[in-house]
C-alpha cells in the first residue's frame, strides 16, 4: 500500500527502483534479437521463469481467480505476445516506441469508457504523440515490416486495456498479480507452443536470464518503487525504456533506427514528457503527496 506522505530519501530510493526496472525492461530488444526462436515460445519461457522468480514472494494464503484477475492475465498475455511478435517483424526501435503509445490509448479509454474528461495538457500530449506514431507508421506503409508496426501498435492498445483494468485490481497485491499474470500466460501458451518447446542449452539460458532479470526482477522493483513514488512520476521515469531499448540494440546488434523512427519517437517522448514534466515542475518542494 502506498504511503500518503514520503520523505525525500524514501522518494529518491523509489525513483532509483523505478529507473532500475525501466533499465532492465529496455534490454528486451537485445535478448529477442539473439533468439532464433518462435515469438510465442519466447513468451512462454520468459513468463514461466518470471513467475517462478515471484513464487518465493507470495503470501501463503491463496486468493481465488476473480473476473478482474482473469481479464488482467488475458490482456497481459495478448499484449506481450503482440510485442514480442512485433520485435520479430520490425525493428526493435519501432516495436518499443509504438508500444509506448499505451498512455495515449489510456487517455482515449478514460474518456470513452470511464467518461473522464481529457484535460488540455492530456489533449496536447495526445496530439503530439499521435503525430509521432503517424511518422513511424507512414514510413513503414507498404514495407515488409508493416505487419510488425501494426502488432506493435496493437501491443500498446492491449497494454492500455490492461492498465484500465488495473483500476479493478488495485486492492490486490502487485506481487501476486504479476505472478498470476505470468503463470496464466505460460499455461495458456503451453497448449499453443507444445510442439515448439525444444531449445538449445544456449537458448534456454538466455530465456532463464530474460525471464528472471528482464521481466521478473523489474516488475518486483517497479512494485517496490510505487510504495513511495506516484504513478505519474513512475510513468515519467519509465519513459527511459523506449530511449534505451533501440540504443542497446544499435550498440550490441548493429541495428540502426531509421530517421523516421528517431523523429517519430522524439515526438512521442515530447508529447508524453510534457504531460508528466509540466505538473512536476509546478509541484512544491514540500513532502510529496502521492496520487491514489
Amino acid at each position: 500500500m502506498q504511503q500518503p506522505f514520503a520523505s525525500y530519501s524514501q522518494v529518491a530510493q523509489g525513483r532509483w527502483l523505478i529507473f532500475s526496472a525501466a533499465f532492465l525492461w529496455s534490454l528486451a530488444g537485445v535478448f529477442i534479437k539473439f533468439l532464433d526462436v518462435p515469438p510465442l515460445t519466447i513468451i512462454f519461457y520468459r513468463s514461466l521463469f518470471a513467475g517462478l522468480v515471484f513464487t518465493p514472494f507470495l503470501r501463503r494464503n491463496g486468493r481465488p481467480i476473480s473476473a478482474p484477475i482473469l481479464v488482467s492475465a488475458l490482456t497481459y498475455t495478448a499484449a506481450i505476445s503482440s510485442f514480442v511478435a512485433a520485435n520479430k517483424l520490425t525493428t526493435a526501435a519501432n516495436a518499443i516506441v509504438l508500444q509506448y503509445t499505451a498512455p495515449i490509448f489510456v487517455f482515449l479509454f478514460s474518456g470513452l469508457v470511464l467518461k473522464e474528461k481529457i484535460a488540455k495538457l492530456n489533449g496536447f500530449a495526445l496530439a503530439v504523440s499521435m503525430i509521432g506514431v503517424g511518422i513511424i507508421s507512414l514510413d513503414s506503409a507498404g514495407q515488409p515490416d508493416m505487419a510488425g508496426v501494426l502488432l506493435a501498435l496493437l501491443s500498446g492498445l492491449l497494454f492500455a486495456a490492461y492498465m484500465i483494468n488495473l483500476r479493478r485490481t488495485s486492492e490486490i497485491n502487485p506481487v501476486y498479480l504479476t505472478w498470476i499474470n505470468n503463470m496464466v500466460c505460460a499455461l495458456l501458451l503451453l497448449f499453443v507452443v507444445k510442439s515448439q518447446l525444444w531449445l538449445t542449452s544456449t537458448q534456454l539460458w538466455i530465456l532463464i536470464v530474460m525471464g528472471a532479470v528482464q521481466l521478473g526482477m523489474p516488475y518486483f522493483l517497479f512494485s517496490k518503487g510505487l510504495h513511495t513514488v506516484s504513478l505519474q512520476e513512475a510513468s515519467l521515469i519509465a519513459l527511459i525504456e523506449p530511449v534505451l531499448n533501440p540504443l542497446w540494440v544499435a550498440l550490441v546488434v548493429g541495428e540502426i533506427p531509421s530517421r523516421a523512427t528517431v523523429t517519430g519517437g522524439a515526438m512521442i517522448l515530447l508529447g508524453l514528457g510534457v504531460r508528466y514534466v509540466w505538473p512536476l515542475l509546478r509541484r512544491s518542494a514540500a513532502p510529496v503527496r502521492l496520487a491514489p
